[in-house]
C-alpha cells in the first residue's frame, strides 16, 4: 500500500465542538483554536524561561485537546538549544520553528522575543520531518524530511485529503531549490510555504527548530493536513524596467549542491557584473562602474543609505505564467560574476526591477485587503506572515516598517499575525512551488470548512 493510500485510511472525522472565545493574541471558533504569545529580553529570563513561558500561554490560550501544532520564532540572541529545550518543556509536540532577523506578531515587531503561535483542532493535523546535510545533499534532505513528517502524520492518527495538504517549510543554510525538488519527487506538487530562518544578518548560523531540537545544515518541514479554508498568497511590489538579459552561463545543480550559491557567470555572453552595471548606469543617468557594484555588495552592507542591495534595482525572472520572481545579487565576483540568494537558471531572462519604499507597502497591504475581503466570510482565525530582511532593512530606512503593520493590524481586525523576517520566501502561485527573495508570503488559516 502506498504512502497516500496509507494516509487516506487513517483518516478519521472527529465531533467538533464550541468553545469559549479565547483571551486577547487568539481566536477561538467553532472548528479551529489559534492564538500566540511571546516573551522578551526585557522580562530579564534565561531563555529556557522565556520560551517555556511563551509556549505555556501560547498553549492555555487554545487549548490542549485537539492540540495539532506550533510554530516558533526566535531572536538569534537566545541561545537556541535552550529556546527548543524551554518549548518542549511546556509543548511535547509536534512544533517547529526557526530563528529570526527579527518577529513580526499582531501586537509589534521585535527584534528580541521569542514567539510561539498555537492551533488546536481536530480538523487540522501535522506531521513533522527534518534533515540535516543540506549542504551535502540538498534533494536528498527534501526527501528525508518530507517522509519523516508523513511518518509522523500517520502515527498521529493523521490524514492528507485532495486539496488540502500544505508544507510549511524553515531552511538554515541555503540549498531551498532543491530541498523542493526533493520533496517534490516524494509527494507531488503539495503547496509550499514558508522561510529561510535569520541570523539577524550576523556571521552565525541559523538554526531551525523540530520537536525540542536545534538543527544548523538542515530543514525541517510541517506537513498540514487540513478541511479548512487555506490560502497561500505570495507578492512584492517590484516592477521591471524593461531592461532585460539572457543568462548565457550559470552554475550547474551539482556546483549549487556544494557551494549553496546561486552564481550566473554570463549575461547576454558578457561578464554578468559588467552587463548588470550597464543597466543600473542606463536607468540612474549616470555612470555605476563594476567597483561601484562591489562597494554596494555583500547583500549584508545594503550600500550604505543607496537602497536595497545597495543599488535599489534588484533583479527577477518570471516563471511560465508570466509572473515576476525576484532575485538579489548576493555579492559581485572577482571574476565579474554575480552570485544570488536564489537560483537564476541558465537561458532564463534576468529583468532589473525598480520599486519604493510605497510600491513595496502598498502591495503589502493591498494584498492583506484582498485576503481579508475574500475570506472574511470564512472567519479567519490566524494569518502567518514570512517577510524578507531586505524588505525589512529598505522599509526602515525610511520609516515605513511600523506604518506597514499598523495598517495590516486594521485590516485584520484582530485576527492574529505571526511570522518572522526571512533570509528568502517559498511560495507556492498557480500550481509552482518557488524559493525567493525581497517578497512577502502569507498563509492563512480560517474556521471554515472547505466545500
Amino acid at each position: 500500500m502506498g504512502m497516500f493510500e496509507r494516509i487516506r485510511k487513517f483518516f478519521r472525522s472527529r465531533e467538533i465542538k464550541e468553545t469559549p472565545e479565547a483571551a486577547e493574541g487568539a481566536i477561538a471558533g467553532a472548528n479551529v483554536q489559534a492564538g500566540f504569545a511571546y516573551r522578551r529580553t526585557t522580562e530579564d529570563m534565561s531563555a529556557f524561561d522565556l520560551a517555556k513561558d511563551a509556549a505555556a500561554e501560547a498553549l492555555n490560550r487554545v487549548g490542549s485537546e485537539n492540540f495539532s501544532v506550533a510554530l516558533v520564532y526566535s531572536a538569534y540572541e537566545h541561545n537556541p538549544k535552550d529556546v527548543a529545550a524551554g518549548v518542549s518543556a511546556a509543548i511535547p509536540g509536534p512544533w517547529l520553528g526557526c530563528t529570526t532577523s527579527g518577529e513580526i506578531t499582531s501586537a509589534g515587531i521585535f527584534e528580541d522575543s521569542i514567539v510561539v503561535a498555537a492551533i488546536s483542532s481536530p480538523r487540522i493535523k501535522f506531521g513533522v520531518g527534518v534533515s540535516s546535510g543540506v549542504c551535502q545533499d540538498d534533494e536528498g534532505a527534501g526527501k528525508t524530511a518530507i517522509n519523516m513528517a508523513l511518518e509522523s502524520l500517520i502515527a498521529k492518527g493523521g490524514a492528507m485529503k485532495e486539496g488540502a495538504n500544505y508544507i510549511i517549510m524553515h531552511g538554515s543554510t541555503g540549498g531551498e531549490e532543491g530541498v523542493i525538488r526533493g520533496l517534490q519527487q516524494e509527494v507531488g506538487n503539495i503547496p509550499v510555504v514558508g522561510g529561510t530562518a535569520g541570523n539577524a544578518l550576523t556571521e552565525n548560523p541559523p538554526y531551525v527548530f523540530a520537536n525540542g531540537k536545534a538543527y544548523t545544515d538542515a530543514v525541517v518541514l510541517g506537513l498540514m493536513s487540513s478541511d479548512m479554508v487555506t490560502v497561500v498568497d505570495s507578492g512584492h511590489g517590484w516592477k521591471s524596467t524593461g531592461k532585460v538579459g539572457l543568462v548565457t552561463k550559470a552554475n550547474p545543480p551539482e556546483e549549487r549542491k556544494t557551494t549553496l550559491w546561486h552564481k550566473v557567470y554570463t549575461i547576454d555572453n558578457r561578464p554578468a557584473a559588467e552587463w548588470y552595471a550597464e543597466q543600473i548606469s542606463s536607468l540612474k543617468g549616470s555612470e555605476v562602474s563594476v567597483d561601484t557594484l562591489k562597494q554596494y555588495y555583500p547583500f549584508v552592507t545594503f550600500g550604505g543609505s543607496s537602497g536595497i542591495g545597495g543599488t535599489g534595482y534588484p533583479t527577477g525572472i518570471k516563471d511560465p505564467q508570466g509572473r515576476i520572481w525576484t532575485r538579489d545579487v548576493h555579492s559581485v565576483e572577482d571574476d565579474l560574476g554575480l552570485t544570488f540568494w536564489a537560483y537564476v537558471p541558465e537561458g532564463t531572462g534576468l529583468e532589473v526591477l525598480e520599486g519604493t519604499p510605497d510600491t513595496l507597502t502598498d502591495r503589502s497591504k493591498a494584498a492583506a485587503k484582498d485576503l481579508f475581503s475574500k475570506y472574511s466570510k470564512f472567519k479567519p482565525v490566524m494569518m502567518f506572515d514570512f517577510n524578507c530582511v531586505g524588505r525589512k532593512i529598505y522599509l526602515s530606512k525610511v520609516n515605513k516598517l511600523d506604518g506597514e503593520y499598523e495598517e495590516i493590524k486594521k485590516i485584520m481586525k484582530g485576527t492574529p499575525v505571526v511570522g518572522f523576517y526571512t533570509h528568502g520566501e517559498q511560495a507556492c502561485y498557480g500550481g509552482l512551488n518557488q524559493h525567493c527573495n525581497l517578497t512577502i508570503t502569507r498563509l492563512l488559516i480560517t474556521d471554515t470548512l472547505a466545500t
